[in-house]
């Protein structure tokens, strides 16, 4: 099998084919995910290989107890001394040292830990995209292929370029689907499981800190306006 590849690999690649293929893919892809998940799958790509804190060890309870550690020593005053790889938690953070109220915080927290989780997950979405609709595009050029093909008539010397070009984009929509895309999403989807449970209880811990340590503000009720009464 390997012999019969190598000898014949000039035949197994045609740019123009393969152009055509991934770039129908991206594009559909791209439509399907929205304006921004194009840049954002690619530039996921930088550190896809790479384990989330791998080098540091960090985790929640890591970061948690570094958090209680610095406010048992100095306060609040304290936590601008922890740091963190993640520049999520880092803001996180500089926001429950810098708070006024802690209601305002939670607030904050969750909607910033929400905007972070939907881009994280937006890259491994992206290409679980590409996956799907990859051997969907391939058979759509087979299909197309041989329609064309037999649109023109039968000719014995010119069935063997034409049938090449056919077989060609589903086996590009097959390679591009589970030799490209399938991989990059399953090493994407498992990074943003990792950081995402780890943003989340690292919110769930500050925004109780906050609670405890910020200045509480109730919720403001208003009493319905009385008429004004007519003098004179």
């Amino acid at each position: 099998m390997s012999d019969i590849i190598s000898a014949n690999i000039g035949k197994f690649f045609d740019p123009l084919t393969l152009a055509m293929v991934l770039s129908s893919v991206l594009v559909m892809a791209w439509i399907q995910n929205g304006r921004t998940s194009l840049w954002v799958s690619f530039a996921a790509l930088l550190n896809c290989g790479r384990d989330p804190f791998a080098e540091s060890g960090e985790n929640a309870t890591f970061m948690c107890r570094r958090i209680d550690f610095a406010l048992r020593e100095n306060g609040l005053v304290g936590l601008e001394r922890v740091t963190s790889e993640d520049p999520f938690v880092r803001r996180l953070i500089a926001q429950l040292l810098n708070g006024k109220d802690a209601k305002t915080f939670e607030e904050w927290a969750h909607l910033e830990a929400y905007i972070v989780q939907k881009k994280q997950t937006m890259a491994a979405t992206y290409w679980s995209s590409v996956s799907d609709i990859a051997p969907a595009i391939g058979l759509m050029g087979t299909v197309i292929g041989l329609i064309q093909l037999f649109a023109t008539g039968i000719d014995p010397l010119k069935m063997g370029p034409a049938m090449s070009f056919t077989l060609l984009t589903s086996l590009y929509g097959l390679f591009i689907a589970n030799i490209v895309a399938y991989p990059i999403y399953v090493r994407l989807q498992a990074r943003a499981e990792i950081l995402n449970a780890y943003r989340a209880a690292v919110v769930q811990h500050t925004v109780a800190i906050a609670k405890r340590e910020l200045l509480t503000i109730g919720p403001v009720h208003f009493s319905p306006a009385q008429p004004l009464r007519a003098t004179g």
